[in-house]
């Protein structure tokens, strides 16, 4: 397999740290935290606030270039980020870099799985109204981003989720 760029993207609670972990223990992706990239730039959260959109687009950006920087040193790299806001513009950055190397996985188990999911974390939360906030946003650029690049964990172990994506995989 070629070196690749995946997004892993969804709701809080929805799988992704578990799945990307999972992805560099057993097929040596390397792991870039965007959530943790972009509290820079919102130490307090309100990533999807409209007067925070110059930020969050800064965030992006940083994203991006450590992307390329664990790319171009001969790496395939997962992406674990709730992306707030400025979904489209966010792949459209990494399509426009990445091309034919650029995957992107939306893990996205019900509404309800999520909630619950996100009450039994042992470190920080996303909160109900974040997630369905996000989710419907989400839900609503579904055929933008393509509708198989969309996987409902709730019925998969985290194993069963790799499987999917990695023979999907470019």
């Amino acid at each position: 397999m070629k070196n690749q760029v995946l997004i892993l993207t969804g709701p809080g609670g929805s799988g992704k740290t578990t799945i990307a972990e999972l992805l560099v223990k057993n097929k040596g992706f390397v792991l870039l935290d965007g959530d943790h990239e972009d509290t820079e730039f919102f130490p307090n959260g309100n990533q999807w606030l409209l007067e925070n959109s110059e930020k969050l687009s800064q965030a992006h950006d940083k994203i991006l270039k450590k992307a390329k920087d664990i790319f171009k040193s001969g790496n395939s790299v997962v992406i674990d980020y709730i992306i707030f806001d400025q979904f489209i513009e966010f792949i459209n950055k990494f399509k426009d870099e990445f091309t034919d190397s650029l995957n992107i996985k939306v893990l996205f188990p019900p509404q309800d799985v999520i909630i619950e999911r996100d009450k039994e974390r042992k470190c920080w939360t996303t909160g109900k109204e974040n997630i369905i906030r996000i989710y419907n946003k989400l839900e609503a650029i579904r055929s933008e981003i393509g509708v198989d690049n969309y996987i409902d964990t709730s019925n998969k172990t985290p194993e069963e989720t790799i499987e999917k994506i990695m023979k999907e995989i470019k």
